[in-house]
């Protein structure tokens, strides 16, 4: 390693740096020194698409970060980190609620850390991403938003503002160590949560009602139950019931004085939301109100019970219908 003095004319004048070189093989950095040439020169946004906790996988965003070098000599090492003083792990918000999520090297390793810089020890090797930026050149680096799966959170736009882009110089050679903080700026990661619920299947998907036929007229008086567990929602939901009339599987012609239909009531709960269908009058029945007031609804319960209404007697034969319940904080 040599010291040797750069004489350079730069637009239209002359100014003199001392600069340390390597007089090794070509493109090989050099150690950076103040007033330092190396500028943030874009960062693509941090906008992650629509979270949808049910998805199954990972939300994840590549953002590449592209550093500059203006000065007329060699490259400069430099390294790329995200400090977090507010701690680990790292929340996007909004209010009191609260999503998880990393900063991650394109090889899966955490770029996060609460210390900033530390002249000689921070950011660590395990924490940066290291980079050349080549003479009058500039370099891109990647790194990847992660916002893992299964994170059960109200519906709504979350951010961070405690995040720090850091870009620090480092030493050459066996001195690979961070020397200086060559630029710093803010980093928000945003993301949306969608509104949507989750309906697992009920504990009786098939109702018989055989036994709520007696002499071959409807007794309103037997209730048969259904329930779903384990109903999860980011957003508060209405509760809808929806069918027709229980009709013959095999076409039944009309005869005077019977029914060739059944008629049925059906009363659901959610919460605070409540419907209730009659099938002599309507096919479908929303609740007035919403599950809860407001956020997320994780290990609902929603109960359904159904009779048959009264009317004259059925023609023989077997009868079905379909009793369709739906909750979506969208409607």
């Amino acid at each position: 390693m040599t010291l040797r003095r750069l004489i350079s004319a730069v637009a239209g004048f002359i100014s003199a740096a001392l600069c340390l070189v390597v007089t090794a093989t070509p493109g090989q950095a050099a150690l950076c020194v103040a007033p330092f040439p190396i500028t943030v020169s874009s960062v693509t946004t941090t906008l992650l698409s629509p979270y949808d906790p049910f998805s199954g996988t990972d939300a994840t965003l590549g953002v590449t970060i592209t550093l500059s070098n203006s000065l007329i000599s060699l490259g400069c090492d430099v390294s790329i980190s995200f400090t977090r003083l507010a701690g680990l792990p790292a929340v996007m918000s909004q209010g009191a609620n609260s999503l998880q999520y990393t900063i991650e090297s394109p090889g899966g390793a955490t770029l996060l850390q609460t210390t900033g810089f530390v002249q000689g020890s921070s950011p660590a090797p395990a924490n940066r991403i290291d980079a050349v930026v080549p003479l009058l050149g500039s370099v891109s680096v990647n790194v990847i938003i992660r916002v893992p799966a299964g994170q059960l959170v109200a519906a709504g736009n979350y951010s961070d503002l405690q995040v720090t882009l850091l870009v620090v110089s480092r030493g050459v050679l066996l001195s690979n160590t961070p020397r200086a903080i060559i630029a710093q700026q803010a980093f928000v990661p945003s993301i949306s949560v969608v509104s949507k619920c989750v309906l697992p299947a009920p504990s009786s998907s098939t109702l018989d009602f055989t036994s709520a036929i007696s002499h071959g007229v409807p007794n309103p008086a037997i209730v048969k139950s259904t329930q779903f567990t384990n109903v999860q929602c980011t957003a508060p939901s209405i509760l809808r019931l929806s069918g027709s009339a229980m009709q013959p599987v095999l076409a039944t012609p009309p005869k005077t004085g019977f029914d060739n239909s059944i008629n049925w009531r059906a009363n659901g709960t959610f919460g605070n939301a409540s419907s209730s269908l009659n099938t002599s009058i309507a096919s479908q029945a929303d609740s007035g109100s919403k599950n809860v007031g407001s956020g997320a609804t994780s290990n609902g319960n929603i109960n359904v019970d159904v009779n048959l209404l009264s009317g004259n007697p059925i023609i023989s034969g077997n009868y079905s219908g379909v009793l369709k319940v739906t909750i979506d904080p969208n409607l």
